[in-house]
């Protein structure tokens, strides 16, 4: 088999002008070769600028046009090209348990050093890291996450629904498969985890089917075939292709008028009058009102809107086997492993790993063939004519909760980031969201636990 990396470019080598597949801004230039702030057009005090061009900025930026004369999306790397490129595709409407958790606190040395350990932690990054990991726990405390489950489950109620609308307003309806997911245990200690699991989703009305060995294969064909049985969730769903979306999104918005331009911006500064001024690799633009979605990168901007976040990264795996034919059947989760392999329209994906370790660290190849060793036990009939090698970066928050919500200082800066393992799953219901508070509309869910004040 051929052997291709397909890994995250820096973002800092994508910072140039050049647009793809949709209307350029022009930024006002003073003969110095400064942009002035003073001489922008008079529509640009209109614009809607959102920063971040995955799929939590794309639905965004879909939402809005729908709704403002001029949106701009701005974003260093194209649509899709960031950590959305790479994650497994799966809308997790079940996901309501924040990872910062009494159970996450109680595994950690098994999560670590235990066989299949999904947890790591770079030797390099530990003091970096330790600030956030002592917020983490203290949000593992029993009461903070009995109030993280209320919140998630507030958030992702409508999650499905949200995408699905989304989709299909956007005529990508094929994109979207609602067919389920299940999840395998592959020991007697699993099975108990998983059934504990079904009785507490049950309790908080999240429907799952326990599938015996026929079913399971009928579900997943691309299996081994020695699996006894399976939970099932069928109200789940997944992506066929997640960069896709992303770039098909965007030309849906650039089919209605929507702007964008690559750059990276590095100063917001709130104006007197109202608005901003954005300050970036391409030059100066002024906003009427900002909506930040820059994922992993939006700390730093968070601070200029007088924020000041514990934003980390939780730097993600995965395989995509490429050359396998149409592989059918629903992304299968592993109870053991903590990994999920997904059938995409390029090939059958497995994703995992936690693994701490900043936005500089190279990718770690151990954790690239932990995947392989997954993906050949789990699916060994499969066979692959490459590998496609890929890393990316969760933005994740202490309590495992996103920032939703207008910044408190300056209401017409919203903040969208910090969705952790969620970000292609709530990003259709957050741009509903920030579409409602872009229009002054109240939010059909409280945002309090989500607000950006709230470290």
């Amino acid at each position: 088999m051929n052997h291709e990396t397909d890994s995250q470019q820096s973002d800092s080598q994508q910072t140039d002008s050049q647009q793809t597949g949709s209307q350029q801004t022009d930024f006002q230039q003073t003969s110095s070769g400064q942009a002035d702030s003073r001489r922008t057009r008079d529509d640009d005090r209109s614009l809607v600028v959102v920063i971040g061009a995955g799929a939590i900025g794309t639905s965004i930026a879909c939402r809005l046009i729908r709704e403002h004369e001029r949106v701009l999306l701005v974003d260093p790397l194209a649509p899709g090209n960031g950590t959305s490129f790479g994650n497994a595709g799966h809308i997790s409407t079940e996901s309501i348990f924040p990872l910062a958790s009494p159970a996450t606190i109680r595994d950690v040395p098994k999560l670590m050093f235990g066989k299949n350990a999904p947890l790591h932690l770079r030797r390099e990054y530990f003091w970096q890291i330790a600030p956030w990991l002592l917020r983490f726990a203290w949000a593992s405390r029993p009461s903070r996450f009995r109030a993280g489950v209320k919140a998630m489950q507030s958030l992702l109620a409508r999650a499905r629904d949200a995408m699905e609308e989304l989709c299909a307003d956007e005529r990508l309806a094929e994109l979207l498969h609602t067919r389920g997911h299940m999840v395998l245990a592959e020991s007697k200690r699993s099975w108990r985890e998983l059934e504990n699991r079904r009785r507490l989703l049950e309790r908080h009305g999240i429907e799952s089917i326990w599938l015996d060995a026929v079913d399971t294969m009928a579900h997943a064909p691309f299996l081994r075939e020695d699996f006894t049985g399976a939970l099932f969730f069928p109200n789940s769903g997944h992506i066929g292709d997640p960069h896709g979306l992303c770039a098909r999104l965007h030309e849906r918005f650039a089919d209605a008028g929507g702007e964008s331009l690559r750059s990276r911006i590095h100063s917001i500064e709130p104006l007197d009058a109202g608005g901003f001024v954005l300050t970036g690799s391409s030059g100066k633009v002024a906003a009427r009102k900002l909506v930040l979605a820059a994922g992993a990168w939006s700390a730093p901007l968070a601070r200029q809107l007088g924020l000041v976040m514990p934003l980390e990264t939780e730097r993600g795996y995965h395989l995509t086997a490429t050359g396998v034919g149409s592989i059918s059947g629903v992304p299968v989760e592993s109870q053991d492993r903590k990994t999920i392999m997904t059938p995409m329209d390029m090939g059958l994906r497995i994703t995992g790993f936690v693994e701490f370790g900043g936005l500089d660290l190279p990718g770690n190849p151990q954790r690239w063939a932990e995947l392989r060793r997954h993906f050949g036990e789990l699916a060994p009939a499969v066979q692959a004519e490459s590998f496609r090698e890929w890393m990316g970066f969760r933005p994740s928050l202490p309590d495992h909760l996103p920032v939703i919500g207008e910044a408190p200082a300056n209401p017409d800066a919203i903040c969208a980031f910090g969705h952790q393992h969620l970000g292609l799953t709530l990003s259709a219901v957050t741009a509903e969201i920030v579409a409602d508070l872009a229009a002054g509309r109240k939010t059909p869910i409280d945002l309090t636990p989500f607000r950006p004040d709230r470290f």
